[in-house]
């Protein structure tokens, strides 16, 4: 009887949300992302996706309009050299997430595709941004983006 109790309570563990070995580990980026960005910050003008290439488009999506100023702390990036993707996801409990943006040089695109793992049993609604530098995108070049679950 204790056998089945300690197995009871092992598996509970493991499929609460943070105990899960699907949650185990670090996110991942794969392909020709440069870095993972994290602003603390949700952006004033909401999209899906963002593709930004300047310093100016930068500033304005998180600007205040009513301070005129941004509405928190940006890290510095050399747009000369790199351009920002952004994708917004969704997973339930913990996620896990798989950043892969992929050059389609025969397409003149980069595709950005954020995989989500969802951990866990719970049913807490996670809402994530997953911000990226990639090498600058050529101005004839164009970005598709995917979510996968």
């Amino acid at each position: 009887m204790k056998y089945f109790i300690t197995i009871f309570i092992f598996l509970g563990l493991l499929s609460s949300c943070s105990k899960s070995p699907a949650c185990w580990g670090d996110d991942k980026n794969k392909g020709i992302i440069n870095n993972s960005i994290i602003i603390n910050c949700s952006p004033t003008i909401y999209k899906e996706n963002y593709v930004i290439t300047s310093d100016s488009i930068y500033q304005q999506i998180f600007l205040d309009t009513t301070i005129s100023q941004t509405i928190c702390q940006l890290p510095n990036i050399d747009f000369s050299k790199e351009t920002l993707l952004g994708l917004v996801a969704t997973g339930q409990c913990n996620t896990k997430v798989i950043r892969e943006v992929i050059s389609l040089d025969n397409e003149k695109k980069y595709h950005y595709k954020v995989k989500i793992r969802s951990c866990g049993q719970c049913k807490k609604e996670m809402f994530t941004y997953n911000w990226v530098t990639v090498p600058k995108l050529p101005s004839d070049w164009t970005v598709s983006f995917e979510v996968a679950e």
